[in-house]
């Protein structure tokens, strides 16, 4: 059988999702497990999550996660359809599984030629709507809700017009409200100020969930307006917190585990495999619509998982930071790897026992990439290499795979698993993706869109990092190089050659320095011109250039003047002042020039013990040059000049 496909004797279902919707999504797999366990199948969740950047610029980057999928590799796929929520990607999704012919069931929004199956989430809310107008008397209900186009809050906001117009209520705009999304904060927000107002009390909010019934709970606590006395609150989820708030909050139980093990049931075992079927929700009675009921709850078990859930955050917010520094503190790549390695291997509780992070098979040169920014890249190529591999709680060997084998051979075993997938990207580049066995703590409170960001931005810096700093080394060359002798000008005397000077007395090492005087320069350019003074420059500092250790350091000190510092690490006592006349020697002879071209050289060496300064070095073994060509020039019968 070719690698990547499927494994007759073990069932793998893909499950597209994105996590915001965290409740709903953990129960879905929770019951999809209990249907698995039944048989023998993996579950492969591929999660992303979709945001507004800082510019406010909508990033659906992460479902490049999807592209990982060759749908013909699985016996069956699940589409959190109503989670995703964007047209685009799940009509290009659509067609891929078509294509590849393989059973597939879209939750709650329905898709053209698949099988459908969804919570209902109007005759519950329906009802709780309707026992609020005949059992608690309420004519003035007020709805609220964020701005999502998703099926579930449409059909609540169905469900509120329809219990209104059954019941003769009229309808009247003005009590509906509409908020950015169904979150606490932006309820919260938006109602501290709206109800500032007492007339803008209604008798009741039906809210599209339970974080913002919560909000409207926690405003009116503020403002000193009692529940249910003076408002009624209805909300939507049956969240852990919608039973030990006081008063306990009527809600809605979804439902979803009970939507996963129908789910996986059909596509696993092939059981009532139908076009459409619809899992029915339960209204939850308490106290917030004004029943007199006993809440349930226990506040003990309550605030011990809120001391559980305040540390957890700590302990990811902790997580977050030091991964940050890991990337923040490394040079090079080498130094990345080895400390992210050491890094996960004392530090791993969210990402889990088993896990992987891939990064694409071209990692190292983006890693490295000067370019502002990268281009647009949503695929993972056709292999990916561990940058950290953890199995069993142990590091585990870098490997490359396959990019169809998702996941590391070691990581596969003969039970049941649920495998989680999230890209790792920033912007519009994709670097690769993470993977965890049997781990949904990355899913819970939305760790996993900040782990994923953190991770993807943290990259981003690191190369913009490594950018930075290759810009500032290019800068120091250019700022530091005389353009003309291709050697070091007086800048890079300051920040190059004193530090040097320092480094040898520091290390113990003698530094020995040469002073390199062109002869009658002054001559050359009078009489031949300035190119020719040009080209003697060239060529001398070349000369010397070419015989110099390439540690050591070479000066443009003036006009035709070039100083040579260097350290006795490489130095044997060779005599550089005839092997650097040698060369120049040589090179003249070829060059067919209208006059003499020659150098004047001197030499001082500078103990480690040595009190002197770079600056005073210079000045001794230019007197020393300048004896040189005082002999020069006697030879010649004339005189040097003063410099």
């Amino acid at each position: 059988m070719t690698k990547g496909l499927k494994n007759m004797d073990k069932k793998k279902i893909a499950v597209l999702a994105c996590g915001w919707s965290f409740y709903f999504l953990n129960d879905f797999i929770k019951g999809m497990k209990k249907a698995a366990d039944a048989t023998e199948a993996d579950i492969y969740i591929f999660n992303c999550y979709n945001f507004v950047e800082f510019s406010g610029f909508p990033n659906y980057t992460g479902f490049s996660i999807f592209n990982l999928i060759h749908y013909e590799d699985f016996d069956g796929v699940v589409i959190l359809s109503d989670l995703i929520n964007n047209p685009r990607v799940l009509e290009k999704e659509r067609q891929k599984i078509l294509q590849a012919g393989i059973p597939a069931i879209s939750i709650n929004t329905a898709l053209k030629d698949m099988s459908n199956i969804r919570l209902d989430n109007y005759t519950p809310f329906y009802e709780l709507i309707t026992h609020l107008i005949h059992e608690h008397k309420v004519t003035k209900l007020a709805y609220i809700s964020g701005k999502e186009t998703a099926i579930d809050i449409n059909e609540r906001y169905k469900a509120y017009r329809a219990a209104l117009q059954d019941n003769n209520i009229q309808f009247d705009i003005e009590n509906v409200h509409t908020i950015l999304r169904s979150n606490y904060n932006e309820a919260y927000s938006y109602l501290n100020d709206y109800l500032n107002n007492p007339e803008n009390i209604p008798e009741a909010f039906v809210c599209s969930n339970d974080l913002v019934a919560m909000a409207v709970m926690k405003v009116a606590e503020e403002k000193n307006i009692k529940i249910p006395e003076q408002l009624k609150v209805i909300g939507y989820d049956d969240l852990q917190y919608s039973r030990y708030v006081t008063p306990g909050l009527t809600t809605v139980k979804s439902n979803a585990e009970q939507l996963g093990v129908e789910t996986a049931k059909r596509l696993l075992t092939g059981l009532n495999v139908v076009q459409n079927l619809k899992v029915k929700a339960a209204p939850v009675y308490r106290c917030s619509c004004g029943c007199d009921v006993k809440d349930n709850g226990d506040q003990r078990s309550f605030a011990l998982h809120e001391i559980s859930k305040v540390n957890n955050i700590d302990g990811f917010s902790s997580q977050m930071e030091v991964l940050e520094e890991v990337f923040t503190s490394a040079t090079d790549v080498f130094t990345l790897l080895t400390n992210l390695d050491l890094f996960f291997q004392k530090s791993h509780n969210f990402e889990g026992s088993d896990f992987c992070i891939f990064l694409k098979s071209d990692w190292t040169s983006v890693l490295i990439n000067s370019a502002e920014s990268l281009p647009q890249n949503l695929s993972y190529g056709t292999q990916v290499q561990s940058i950290t591999s953890i199995q069993n709680n142990e590091k585990y060997t870098r490997e490359i795979i396959n990019t169809r084998d998702l996941i590391p051979a070691k990581m596969k075993s003969d039970e049941n698993n649920i495998y989680l997938f999230m890209p790792i990207y920033n912007h519009s580049y994709v670097h690769g993706y993470f993977v965890t066995k049997n781990n949904l703590k990355l899913l819970k409170n939305n760790y996993g869109y900040t782990w994923t960001r953190t991770f993807g931005n943290a990259i981003e810096r690191f190369r913009k990092q490594n950018m930075y700093k290759q810009m500032s080394q290019q800068f120091l060359r250019l700022s530091t190089r005389d353009a003309l002798s291709g050697m070091l000008n007086r800048v890079g005397l300051e920040k190059l050659a004193k530090p040097f000077y320092s480094e040898n007395k520091k290390n113990g090492l003698t530094t020995v320095l040469f002073f390199v005087d062109i002869n009658k320069m002054k001559t050359i350019n009078d009489q031949f011109g300035h190119l020719h003074g040009d080209l003697a420059v060239k060529t001398i500092s070349a000369a010397v250039l070419e015989v110099i250790p390439k540690n050591w350091l070479g000066i443009r000190y003036g006009g035709d003047e070039f100083l040579i510092v260097g350290n006795s690490k490489n130095y044997n006592g060779e005599d550089y002042c005839k092997i650097i006349t040698d060369r120049i020697t040589k090179k003249t002879s070829v060059m067919q020039l209208p006059y003499n071209l020659s150098a004047s050289v001197g030499t001082y060496s500078v103990p480690p013990t040595s009190n002197l300064t770079l600056e005073e070095a210079v000045e001794k073994v230019d007197e020393i040059m300048y004896k040189v060509k005082e002999e020069f020039h006697a030879k010649l019968g004339d005189r040097p000049a003063k410099h």
